[in-house]
C-alpha cells in the first residue's frame, strides 16, 4: 500500500518537473497566449475595451514576442482615445511581425490622428510593399500626403485607390477634395456629382456646396450646404458657408440666421466666430462684427484672424489706440490679410492724408479684388480731393458689385445734390428707398430732389409725386416746400 502511494507521488512530481522544464525551454506559450487573445477579440467586438486591455495585459505576462496581443492591445488604447499608446502598440506588433499589412495601416491612421504625417507615410509605405494593390493603404497614404500639402502625390494615390476599387467612396471624395484645391473643379464636380447619387453624405454635400461658391453660384451653394445639414445637423462648416454665402449676397438676415443657428447647436469655437465676424464686416455692421471677434479671442486669445478683424472694426469705429495694437500683433507673426491694410487706409484718410489713403486702398484692390467696400472708402476719399469723375466711377463699381447697400446709394445720391445733379441724385435716392424703405433722411433727400425737380419741370402729376412722398415721413424736414408744392398745386389746377 505504501509502496503504491509512494510511486504515484513520484510520478506527479515528475509531471511537475517536466512541465517546469517545458515552460523554461519554451517562449512562446501558444495555446494559452490565443485563449486570452480570442477572449479579448470577443469584448473586442462587444465594445469591452477596458476589460479586454486587462485581459491582453495577463496575456503579456506570459509572452512578451506575440505581434497579435500588441496588435489588439493597440486597438484597446485606440478605441479608448489614448492614441499615444496606441501608436506604441502597433509599433511593437509590426517590430514583431513587419508582414503584417493591416498593422502598419492601423500605425498609418492612428498617426495622422496625432497628426504626425511623415511617420505615417513612412507607415502606408511599408504597408505598399506588402499589399500594393489595397485600395484602403493607397487612401491613407494619400491622406498622409494631403495633410503635407503634397497635392499632387496625394492625387496620385487617390486616383490608384480608386482604379483599384471604384467604390472606395472616401478615395473619391479625398480625391475630388485635392481636385478642388489644385484647381481642377471639372474632375472633382464630376466625382461629387457620382457621390451625391450613389453615396450622399454631408461631407459630398459640403464639399460639393464649396465648389460651387469657388465657381461663383451661390445659389448651387447654398443647396448643397443647406443639403449637407440635412444629412447631419451639426455639420459646422456648412453653417459657416451658408453665413459667408449671404453675407455675399448682402443678406444680412439669413447670413445671421445660419451662424445663430450653428451657435444654437453648440457648435462653438474660435472659427465660428471668426467667420461670423468676417460676414459682419462684410454686410458693413463693425459694431457686430467687433462683438464675434471679441467672443473668438475669448476661446482663442491667440488667433490672428481674430486680431485682424479687430484692427479693421476698431479703424471703422474710430478707436485707433486700439487698432494700432492688433496690427502690431498681426504684423509681428508676420502674417498679410487685407484688414490690416484696410485699416491703415482709413487712418490716413481719418488724419486727413487723403493722397496716401487711396494709394493705399488701390494696393488693396490689386492684391485683394474682391474687398469691394474698398471702392466706397475711395468714393470718400475722392470727394475730399474733388475728383468728380473719381468719385461718381468709384461709386458706380461698388454699387455694381454690391447692389442691396442702401447706404451707398445714399451718399452716393449726397455727393449728385452737391453737384446739383438732381435727376441722377433722385434715381439714387429712389433705388435706396426700395432697400430701406423707412429710413427718413433716405426719405427727406427724396421729397428735396423731387421738389427741386418740380420747379424745372411743373405739371400737376409732379407735384402730387412730390407731396405722396411727403405723406410717408415721420420726420418731415421740409413744412416750408410742402406748404409751397400745395399753393402750386391749386394755381395749376385753377389754370
Amino acid at each position: 500500500m505504501l509502496g503504491w502511494l509512494k510511486n504515484i507521488n513520484k510520478k506527479i512530481k515528475d509531471l511537475n518537473i517536466s512541465v517546469d522544464n517545458y515552460k523554461k525551454e519554451t517562449d512562446n506559450q501558444t495555446m494559452p497566449v490565443h485563449a486570452y487573445i480570442n477572449r479579448a477579440k470577443k469584448m473586442i467586438d462587444r465594445s469591452m475595451f477596458l476589460e479586454a486591455r486587462d485581459v491582453l495585459n495577463e496575456a503579456l505576462s506570459i509572452s512578451q514576442k506575440d505581434a497579435l496581443i500588441y496588435k489588439y492591445l493597440g486597438i484597446c488604447e485606440e478605441k479608448l482615445g489614448n492614441f499615444e499608446g496606441a501608436v506604441d502598440m502597433f509599433q511593437k506588433s509590426a517590430s514583431i511581425n513587419p508582414q503584417d499589412k493591416n498593422i502598419w495601416h492601423k500605425l498609418g491612421m492612428t498617426q495622422i490622428t496625432l497628426k504626425k504625417y511623415e511617420e505615417a507615410e513612412k507607415s502606408f509605405e511599408e504597408a505598399n510593399k506588402i499589399s500594393p494593390m489595397n485600395t484602403d493603404i493607397q487612401t491613407g497614404w494619400g491622406m498622409s500626403l494631403l495633410k503635407q500639402k503634397k497635392h499632387s502625390q496625394a492625387h496620385e494615390k487617390f486616383v490608384k485607390a480608386i482604379q483599384i476599387n471604384s467604390y472606395n467612396f472616401s478615395a473619391m471624395l479625398l480625391c475630388a477634395i485635392v481636385e478642388i484645391r489644385i484647381k481642377k473643379y471639372n474632375e472633382a464636380e464630376q466625382k461629387l456629382l457620382f457621390l451625391m447619387d450613389a453615396n450622399p453624405t454631408e461631407g459630398a454635400a459640403y464639399e460639393y456646396a464649396n465648389l460651387c461658391h469657388l465657381k461663383e453660384n451661390l445659389n448651387g451653394a447654398i443647396r448643397y450646404a443647406q443639403k449637407s445639414i440635412e444629412l447631419n445637423p451639426n455639420m459646422l462648416p456648412a453653417y459657416l458657408l451658408l453665413g459667408e454665402v449671404y453675407s455675399q449676397m448682402f443678406d444680412y438676415k439669413n447670413s445671421v440666421k445660419y451662424f445663430s443657428t450653428a451657435e444654437e447647436l453648440k457648435l462653438t469655437s474660435s472659427i465660428l466666430y471668426i467667420n461670423w465676424g468676417n460676414a459682419l464686416m462684410n454686410l458693413y455692421k463693425f459694431e457686430e462684427a467687433k462683438e464675434m471677434f471679441q467672443k473668438a479671442l475669448l476661446t482663442e486669445p491667440e488667433s490672428v484672424d481674430a486680431q485682424a478683424g479687430m484692427a479693421l472694426c476698431c479703424a471703422e469705429t474710430q478707436n485707433f489706440e486700439r487698432m494700432h495694437s492688433f496690427i502690431s500683433f498681426v504684423e509681428e507673426k508676420g502674417e498679410e490679410f487685407a484688414t490690416i491694410e484696410i485699416s491703415k487706409g482709413i487712418t490716413q484718410a481719418t488724419y486727413g492724408n487723403i493722397e496716401n489713403a487711396v494709394e493705399i486702398f488701390k494696393k488693396v484692390l490689386n492684391s485683394y479684388p474682391k474687398e469691394i467696400y474698398t471702392y466706397y472708402r475711395l468714393a470718400k476719399c475722392y470727394e475730399k480731393l474733388q475728383k468728380t469723375d473719381m468719385v461718381k466711377d468709384s461709386y458706380d463699381k461698388f454699387i455694381k458689385l454690391n447692389p442691396n447697400y442702401a447706404t451707398a446709394y445714399l451718399d452716393y445720391a449726397k455727393f449728385l445734390i452737391s453737384m446739383k445733379d438732381y435727376k441722377d441724385a433722385q434715381r439714387k435716392l429712389r433705388k435706396a428707398e426700395k432697400l430701406d424703405s423707412n429710413n427718413q433722411e433716405i426719405l427727406n433727400l427724396l421729397f428735396y430732389t423731387s421738389y427741386i425737380l418740380v420747379k424745372d419741370n411743373l405739371c400737376e402729376y409732379n407735384i402730387k409725386e412730390a407731396i405722396s412722398i411727403a405723406d410717408k415721413i415721420e420726420d418731415f424736414q421740409y413744412p416750408e416746400l410742402r406748404e409751397e408744392l400745395e399753393t402750386l398745386l391749386k394755381d395749376v389746377k385753377e389754370n
